[in-house]
């Protein structure tokens, strides 16, 4: 059990006022018996001198005679025995009412007496239980002993003792002083301590706490001015981590900071974005990166390298190329003195140049303009050129109508896409429920699934919930699944699920169990008019522009997204999309 500072000083102070009162009692109860044996001395050495003037006026020579004169005289008092000795100290004349021994010379005060001419003592006879006093003084022909019961005051606080019992009020006085400031210093203590326990508020008032003018007073504000730099160092390093933190989330690269243990600290989005492409499957768990062998080499760094020890001047770093899934990641790994230490990955895959992609743009654009616009042509001049009958007429007609609207859908697109890079903030976000938005997409192209026997899933739930254009999110999900029903082939499943969320973002899976891609069209997928030649056959109908879009929109809503295989088969989409 805890005891407090007020309950040890109390304590203290008793068991010292029971120390201090036993020693003034034990020192005044000395006095006392030391008066008292002066007292005793000086009314001996009286009477002494008194039965000296009687035995030189009235010699005596037996004790009958000594006893009925000293009585008639008054100088037997009932409780002293008197003894007359032989000046060598055997017994002469006594008080044979006291009983009488033949020597005396072996009592201390006898002793003193045949050496000095006067002693006195004090103890207690054999057989009884009250101490006695005892006196002997040397005269010219004989000596005389005395003995009486000895007795002194043993209450402390009498009349004669008026000083002690001043120490005692002066002690209660002094008690009470002491417990007073003890009660100061205690509220003292619990005013710093509500003010160290207030830690959480954004910013104390300091001047609410009054401080007294005393040595505790400057002892607390030296505390609360220490403590007002340590709150202040603190918001300096809460500004800077929120900076580095926000530094963090948007630098084009990822980032994750673990500790000295290997537990993560931190990893931002595009760190998550990344792992989820490199390894088998998409995650949250940072940790898998110590037991995945596309990190092996880096772990073997850190296990020959660590710990490290605070002084070295140089701690280790290290720097490798990894390829996953058609894209090159540049890895890094910087060591902390406190053996933390932060891993990196940049995708460093080579982009052709702004200018190459400009003109190949262009080409595609004009090639995808080309083809619809020579077919109108040619039926056109089809019908123009040749007779025919209605029906065949009509035949060339809805042929060229056809490709006017493949026209329309493309230059739609183009515009579309357009006005995400260029002008975003033309669209309005407002609170959507994903799950909303995937089942309207399915029942728009419901009679295309069935035609192509896809199993649809969606296993999100209704609390994804994103902050975010409707349109564009309609048109990322919808490209989505466009995607797979134009290349994925028959019979095919379209999975797609929320595995996991942060505070800012929330994590995306989407697949098919299609033909999927090489890896080496991976990074390109989601390119303006970019063709795969081989593993996924295109049907009409397609613009080109449709991942392109579904890359926008990703963006416009803080996310990322990078393709992969699907188990070997078929193709898969990490994506994430802001809260």
């Amino acid at each position: 059990m805890r005891v407090s500072y007020r309950s040890k000083l109390i304590l203290a102070c008793v068991f010292l006022f029971l120390f201090f009162g036993f020693l003034l009692s034990w020192v005044q109860l000395q006095r006392e018996k030391d008066h008292s044996k002066e007292l005793y001395r000086f009314q001996f050495a009286i009477l002494s001198d008194l039965t000296a003037g009687f035995m030189q006026h009235y010699p005596v020579d037996s004790v009958e005679k000594f006893v009925s004169q000293a009585e008639a005289l008054d100088l037997i008092i009932p409780e002293v025995k008197i003894c007359i000795l032989n000046p060598t100290g055997e017994y002469r004349i006594g008080d044979p009412a006291h009983g009488v021994m033949s020597d005396y010379s072996e009592e201390p005060e006898v002793q003193n007496a045949l050496i000095t001419g006067i002693g006195s003592g004090i103890r207690v006879p054999f057989g009884a239980k009250q101490p006695h006093f005892y006196y002997a003084r040397q005269y010219e022909d004989f000596m005389l002993w005395m003995d009486m019961p000895f007795e002194y005051s043993k209450t402390l606080f009498t009349s004669s003792n008026l000083f002690a019992l001043f120490l005692l009020l002066l002690f209660f006085a002094s008690l009470c002083l002491i417990l007073l400031h003890s009660d100061i210093l205690r509220r003292n203590l619990v005013k710093i301590s509500d003010f160290l326990d207030s830690d959480g508020s954004d910013h104390l008032d300091y001047e609410h706490f009054k401080l007294p003018e005393n040595e505790t007073g400057l002892l607390l504000r030296k505390i609360i001015r220490n403590y007002q730099q340590l709150q202040q160092s603190r918001d300096e390093i809460n500004v800077l981590q929120e900076k580095l933190i926000r530094h963090f989330h948007y630098v084009q690269e990822g980032i994750c900071i673990f500790s000295p243990q290997r537990e993560k600290i931190y990893a931002n989005a595009l760190f998550v974005q990344y792992i989820s492409n490199i390894l088998d499957e998409p995650t949250f768990d940072m940790q898998r990166i110590f037991s995945s062998p596309e990190f092996k080499e880096m772990v073997d760094f850190l296990d020959a390298n660590m710990p490290v020890q605070p002084n070295d001047a140089r701690l280790p770093s290290y720097s490798s190329v990894l390829e996953k899934n058609g894209r090159t990641y540049k890895v890094r790994l910087l060591v902390f003195s406190d053996n933390g230490f932060e891993v990196s990955l940049d995708d460093v895959t080579r982009l052709e140049q702004n200018k190459a992609l400009k003109q190949e743009m262009t080409n595609n654009i004009a090639h995808e303009l080309k083809t619809p616009v020579s077919s109108i042509r040619g039926y056109l001049e089809t019908v123009l050129e040749n007779g025919m009958d209605d029906d065949q007429r009509k035949f060339f007609l809805e042929r060229a109508y056809n490709q006017t609207l493949r026209l329309t859908d493309l230059i739609q697109d183009v515009s579309f896409l357009n006005k995400i890079e260029e002008a975003s903030d033309l669209f309005k976000k407002e609170p959507v429920v994903v799950k909303d938005i995937v089942s309207e997409v399915v029942e728009d192209l419901r009679i295309d699934m069935e035609n192509q026997e896809v199993v649809f899933e969606n296993a999100l739930t209704d609390n994804v919930v994103v902050n975010g254009n409707r349109t564009l999110l309609y048109a990322l999900f919808r490209n989505l699944v466009e995607n797979s029903l134009h290349y994925a082939g028959k019979g095919v499943v379209i999975h797609i699920e929320m595995y996991d969320q942060d505070s800012t973002l929330y994590h995306f899976d989407y697949y098919d169990t299609g033909g999927g891609v090489d890896d080496v069209h991976l990074a390109r997928l989601f390119d303006r008019f970019y063709r795969v030649s081989e593993g996924r056959t295109r049907k009409d109908g397609g613009s080109g522009l449709g991942l392109a879009i579904v890359k926008n929109a990703v963006q416009f809503h803080g996310g990322m997204i990078t393709a992969r295989k699907y188990k070997d088969h078929g193709l898969e989409f990490i994506f994430s999309l802001s809260k």
